[in-house]
């Protein structure tokens, strides 16, 4: 029996695909026999003169070319596949990206990944408006058993708990007439709270009313807390978690550099990572620079337009006037970015928690607890990229685009790289939550 589709009431987001081949130049695409049997019936290894499957670990994968581009990917930067034959005829996961759909007992949510160009810049259709292209493919994949979602370690949730939770995270999110940073700290301090409680006998209207409780409190907690600065063991620690989402190994490299050398040069730029000293390791999409220029850079949002431009009151010269006006448009821009950023962040945690992507199914398998301790460790890592990338051009401050780089990179690992939940992730996230320093490291990063 298919569950119903569950599409979430997203306005700002918008998608349509526009062609811009990203997801075919970074994405290493698993095949099923029914992808084989298909792309075998059109005939490509013929067409291409080459295999067009590699196989690593007892499974079949698009092969790739030596930048990481999909062996289908054509001069004029579509998919072969698709225009040949059209759309049903490509690989399912081509097919389905971005959606992911993420079952439970009650239905499947449909995810989006912010690992999209599009999806990031909220371009094209309302969500709703793929509802029949969502069925049809998810109809092609076999049916699986519904994951019930746990609230806490093996407590299983009633689907009104799901919902309760859902809902007063959202109502946070979309909240009207707050700061960034006090969003962006108040979902910390709301996450961190349900990481250090213990729900087991919080069930039903006891959780509703602990949760009403916890949102209509944070804007008042916030100012009463203390707020030193975060650790040396915490930057450590979210240095780490930034290489766990940006590490990018591709299958034709592992085969050719064989499993020792693939294996010590993680490990190498592991340690790196975690030392934080140095130039830092080359990265798909980052300019290398020393770690000590990501100083230099000040918070996401800490430059906004504040108040009335000041005019002045003699008579200014020509170049004076020239100079005010670059930097009054300097100060639009900034504003403008801040507000987009925001917009941003908003979009991708209220799509990663109403599309099912932060529990459950959606997030391999998690407990809704450590599945938002995950999401929030997710936050800190593209707040931290946004910065790295804006270092890396040279700038002090955070522009749109950057955090729209570090978001697309850190959503392209979420539910899908295995390594994110292992038990040293599980871990992290636990001394973070515990330590208190997930709240800390939001305030200096926004």
């Amino acid at each position: 029996m298919r569950l119903p589709i569950y599409i979430p009431e997203l306005p700002a987001q918008k998608y349509s695909c526009h062609g811009c081949g990203s997801c075919c130049r970074d994405f290493t695409v698993q095949l099923t026999d029914a992808d084989m049997q298909k792309l075998h019936d059109q005939g490509w290894k013929e067409r291409l003169g080459q295999e067009y499957v590699v196989k690593f670990r007892g499974h079949s994968w698009l092969k790739q070319t030596d930048d990481g581009a999909c062996v289908f990917l054509g001069d004029n930067g579509l998919c072969k596949v698709h225009a040949e034959f059209g759309l049903e005829a490509k690989p399912l996961a081509c097919q389905f990206f971005p959606f992911m759909l993420s079952p439970n007992t009650r239905d499947t949510h449909v995810g989006i990944s912010f690992a999209c160009g599009s999806v990031v810049a909220s371009k094209g259709a309302p969500l709703q408006t793929h509802r029949d292209d969502v069925r049809r493919m998810g109809e092609l994949l076999p049916a699986s058993a519904p994951m019930p979602v746990k609230l806490q370690d093996q407590l299983i949730a009633t689907d009104a708990e799901v919902s309760m939770v859902e809902g007063a995270l959202d109502g946070w999110l979309c909240k009207k007439n707050i700061s960034p940073a006090v969003r962006y700290q108040g979902l910390a301090w709301l996450i961190t709270s349900l990481l250090q409680a213990n729900l087991k006998n919080v069930r039903g209207e006891k959780l509703r009313q602990l949760l009403s409780t916890l949102t209509n409190a944070v804007e008042h907690e916030l100012p009463l807390l203390d707020w030193p600065e975060p650790t040396p063991r915490a930057w450590k620690l979210l240095r780490q978690a930034v290489f766990t989402r940006i590490e990018d190994p591709k299958i034709g490299d592992l085969l050719k550099r064989g499993k020792v050398a693939s294996v010590f040069g993680q490990w190498s730029r592991s340690r790196k990572w975690a030392a934080g000293k140095g130039m830092t390791p080359k990265t798909q999409g980052f300019c290398s620079i020393d770690f000590a220029e990501f100083e230099n850079t000040i918070g996401v949002f800490a430059i906004q337009l504040n108040g009335d431009v000041q005019v002045q009151k003699t008579a200014p010269q020509v170049s004076s006037l020239h100079s005010l006006a670059r930097e009054f448009a300097a100060a639009i821009t900034q504003q403008q970015d801040a507000v987009a950023m925001d917009d941003l962040l908003q979009r991708w945690i209220r799509a990663t928690i109403l599309g099912g992507r932060a529990w459950g199914s959606g997030l391999y398998g998690l407990p809704i607890d450590q599945g938002l301790g995950l999401i929030l460790v997710n936050l800190l890592t593209a707040l931290w990229l946004a910065r790295f990338h804006a270092a890396g051009r040279g700038a002090q401050s955070v522009s749109l685009l950057d955090l729209q780089v570090a978001v697309g990179r850190v959503d392209r690992t979420s539910g899908r790289a295995v390594w994110l939940a292992t038990a040293g992730e599980r871990l992290r996230v636990k001394w973070l939550s515990h330590s208190d320093s997930m709240r800390l490291l939001v305030r200096v990063l926004v």
